[in-house]
């Protein structure tokens, strides 16, 4: 079980925002709860509101009792003790000076501390935040201990803003103390795309272009921006879903095997090179967007805005075993039901009476589990068939932990496996950014949808082109 025992500091900046509240508390009492944290810890939270430690902690106790189903008050309690406070300008530099010294203050007597910046903030606050930690020596201190600084993605809203922070965060940390996030590669569903292809052989062999006909890749959600209402509109689905999480999704559906750790985000990186936008005679026939009705009556959203909460985007890739199959992706908001899933569909060799072709189903979220779909023969003379469904609903057996309590665990011993590179953001860019030019043309259409739908009914016509239907 992955445990930390040497001390460390989290300095959460956007200690007060809706991924904090959400995501992180909880995780954090998580590991509290499972005894993960060694004796001497501290979270600090760094934020421009006007709170202090005692309504902090408040703030903190709601968000894991919301998340939780039940809470150990004691172990609560002793979590919240090590919580703090610090108010701040993230521009100003004497802020950064002044928790410095507040952390010397709280580690002191600590031996080889690990310090962690984790930067829960919109990417055009990146730059003036990892300035003050270099410049008002948070970064370096004098417990003998290392530095990461964790980064939540989207690092950027295109290349040229993703390798302006690059170059902010190079120009302070090493390689080693740089953790590019994407909470998804903390869920252990999604790292078992990979080990499922790792350690089954027969599946692996499965899993190329001589027997696939194409692969779906399904994200949709019954909910719609749940109180991010102000990042959000400024993203939109594309950039927020598929610049890392699906592009996350498909790359470890395709990348080669690799047992080496420090070969892991080479390998990642490399299957994502290999994706590239399909030949078209109008963009429209690779990418298609939409935006569910009423959103934009929404508190926090522009008026007239054109924020997509829903695409569909058809790919392929020039690697030798996926060449020739199209994956199709799509994700949106407020689309009657949650769930996360690959379709894998396999050609059609032969007639079958009454049969389907065969397809695989690895589902992440949703009724999580694994499905083969296969045809058995019905009795009688004449050959006619029913399908015989293989399923097991993989669920998370052993050491289970949130993905973000996962991710800080990996992060504090300096575990970069399942964190991203910069050369596989970069790569997202390069596919993501003539897309996003051409969703935001005034001319491109937004067709509205209904609230409860999966997503707007143009989408069937447009995955009709191919003489392919969207899986249930």
């Amino acid at each position: 079980m992955l445990r930390t025992q040497s001390p460390f500091s989290l300095i959460l900046f956007g200690a007060s925002g809706h991924l904090a509240q959400q995501k992180i508390y909880p995780a954090l009492y998580t590991l509290a709860l499972k005894k993960r944290m060694p004796k001497e810890y501290a979270v600090i939270g760094f934020a421009r509101s006007a709170m202090d430690d005692g309504s902090f902690r408040a703030l903190v106790a709601e968000a894991v009792r919301k998340d939780m189903c039940e809470v150990n008050e004691t172990m609560l309690e002793n979590f919240l003790a090590h919580v703090h406070y610090h108010r701040g300008e993230y521009a100003t530099e004497a802020d950064f000076a002044a928790i410095a010294k507040k952390l010397a203050t709280l580690e002191h007597g600590w031996k080889d501390v690990v310090r962690l910046a984790y930067l829960s903030v919109p990417p055009a606050v990146f730059a003036p935040v990892l300035h003050g930690l270099c410049a008002g020596k948070v970064h370096s201190h004098s417990r003998g201990g290392d530095f990461r600084c964790i980064v939540e993605k989207p690092v950027g809203q295109d290349i040229e803003s993703f390798e302006s922070i690059e170059r902010a965060l190079t120009a302070c940390f090493e390689k080693n103390e740089i953790f590019l996030i994407d909470h998804y590669l903390g869920k252990e569903a999604v790292r078992n795309i990979y080990y499922l292809r790792f350690a089954n052989p027969i599946l692996e062999r499965l899993l190329k272009n001589t027997l696939i006909h194409h692969v779906e890749i399904t994200a949709l959600e019954d909910g719609g921006t749940e109180g991010r209402t102000g990042y959000f509109d400024h993203v939109g689905t594309f950039r927020d879903m598929f610049q890392s999480h699906l592009l996350e999704i498909v790359s470890l559906l395709t990348m080669r095997m690799r047992e080496e750790e420090d070969a892991f985000q080479d390998s990642r990186q490399s299957a994502l090179e290999q994706f590239y936008i399909p030949p078209a005679t109008n963009l429209s026939d690779v990418i298609l967007q939409g935006q569910y009705d009423g959103y934009a009556t929404e508190d926090g959203v522009a008026p007239l805005s054109r924020t997509n909460t829903f695409i569909a985007l058809k790919l392929m890739s020039r690697a030798s075993r996926w060449e020739g199959i199209p994956f199709y992706l799509r994700t949106g908001k407020r689309c009657g039901r949650k769930v996360t899933r690959i379709t894998v569909q396999f050609q059609e060799t032969q007639h079958v009476n009454g049969g389907a072709p065969n397809r695989l189903d690895i589902i992440l979220q949703g009724e999580a589990g694994m499905r083969l779909y296969l045809q058995t023969k019905l009795g009688g003379t004449e050959p006619a068939f029913r399908p015989l469904v293989l399923e097991d609903p993989l669920v998370c057996v052993g050491d289970c932990l949130p993905e973000h309590g996962l991710l800080l665990l990996e992060a504090i011993h300096g575990k970069q496996q399942w964190f991203l590179g910069f050369e596989e953001i970069r790569a997202a860019w390069r596919l993501v950014d003539p897309l996003q030019a051409y969703l935001e043309q005034p001319s491109t259409a937004l067709p509205i949808y209904p609230a409860g739908n999966a997503g707007p009914p143009a989408a069937a016509a447009w995955i009709a082109q191919d003489s392919v239907q969207w899986f249930p």
